[in-house]
Protein backbone atom coordinates (compact mmCIF):
# COMPACT_ATOMS: atom_id res chain seq x y z
CA UNK A 1 0.00 0.00 0.00
CA UNK A 2 1.33 3.45 -0.91
CA UNK A 3 1.78 6.07 1.78
CA UNK A 4 -0.35 9.19 1.51
CA UNK A 5 1.33 12.61 1.19
CA UNK A 6 0.54 13.35 4.87
CA UNK A 7 2.10 10.05 5.93
CA UNK A 8 5.19 10.80 3.83
CA UNK A 9 5.52 14.23 5.49
CA UNK A 10 5.28 12.65 8.95
CA UNK A 11 7.97 10.13 8.01
CA UNK A 12 10.18 12.85 6.52
CA UNK A 13 9.88 14.95 9.69
CA UNK A 14 10.86 11.99 11.86
CA UNK A 15 13.82 11.24 9.59
CA UNK A 16 14.98 14.88 9.40
CA UNK A 17 14.98 15.27 13.17
CA UNK A 18 16.57 11.85 13.73
CA UNK A 19 19.43 12.90 11.44
CA UNK A 20 20.08 15.72 13.91
CA UNK A 21 19.83 13.48 16.97
CA UNK A 22 16.32 14.60 17.95
CA UNK A 23 13.70 11.92 18.50
CA UNK A 24 10.08 12.83 17.85
CA UNK A 25 8.20 10.19 19.80
CA UNK A 26 4.83 10.51 18.15
CA UNK A 27 4.30 12.06 14.72
CA UNK A 28 1.48 10.61 12.66
CA UNK A 29 -0.93 11.55 9.92
CA UNK A 30 -4.62 11.90 10.77
CA UNK A 31 -6.45 10.87 7.61
CA UNK A 32 -10.00 10.98 8.97
CA UNK A 33 -10.81 13.72 6.43
CA UNK A 34 -8.98 12.84 3.17
CA UNK A 35 -9.44 16.39 1.86
CA UNK A 36 -7.75 17.92 4.93
CA UNK A 37 -5.10 15.53 6.29
CA UNK A 38 -3.51 16.69 9.53
CA UNK A 39 -0.23 15.94 11.23
CA UNK A 40 -0.63 15.02 14.88
CA UNK A 41 2.19 15.37 17.34
CA UNK A 42 2.46 13.78 20.75
CA UNK A 43 4.17 15.43 23.71
CA UNK A 44 7.62 16.71 22.80
CA UNK A 45 10.35 18.44 24.83
CA UNK A 46 10.37 22.25 24.76
CA UNK A 47 13.64 22.59 22.83
CA UNK A 48 12.41 20.11 20.26
CA UNK A 49 9.21 22.14 19.98
CA UNK A 50 11.13 25.24 18.94
CA UNK A 51 13.14 23.22 16.43
CA UNK A 52 9.94 21.69 15.10
CA UNK A 53 8.36 25.10 14.59
CA UNK A 54 11.43 26.17 12.61
CA UNK A 55 11.33 23.07 10.40
CA UNK A 56 7.57 23.33 9.82
CA UNK A 57 7.94 27.00 8.87
CA UNK A 58 10.63 26.01 6.37
CA UNK A 59 8.39 23.27 4.95
CA UNK A 60 5.52 25.75 4.68
CA UNK A 61 7.72 28.17 2.73
CA UNK A 62 8.88 25.38 0.41
CA UNK A 63 5.32 24.22 -0.26
CA UNK A 64 4.20 27.77 -0.98
CA UNK A 65 7.09 28.30 -3.41
CA UNK A 66 6.34 24.96 -5.06
CA UNK A 67 2.67 25.87 -5.54
CA UNK A 68 3.59 29.24 -7.02
CA UNK A 69 5.96 27.49 -9.42
CA UNK A 70 3.30 24.97 -10.43
CA UNK A 71 0.76 27.75 -11.04
CA UNK A 72 3.21 29.63 -13.28
CA UNK A 73 3.87 26.51 -15.34
CA UNK A 74 0.23 25.45 -15.48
Amino acid sequence: MNATPAERVAETLRDDFAAHGVRLPDVRADLSDPRQPQLELGTIPLGTGFALLRVLTDYQRLLKAERVGLNRRG
